[in-house]
């Protein structure tokens, strides 16, 4: 069940990551800003999810 709610995760950190790619160009600083924020929004909730 937990792997399941890791997949549920997944899709919105995508969407930031096609957004930190669109960007790239021409706003690197926000880039990075959504790189980060797809990664703790990824790590974050696994690590809640499994330490509990």
């Amino acid at each position: 069940m937990r792997y399941i709610a890791i997949i549920l995760v997944v899709p919105p950190a995508y969407y930031l990551f096609s957004y930190a790619r669109y960007t790239w160009k021409k706003n690197k600083f926000s880039s990075i800003g959504s790189i980060f924020l797809a990664i703790v929004s990824i790590v974050f909730p696994t690590i809640v999810l499994f330490n509990r």
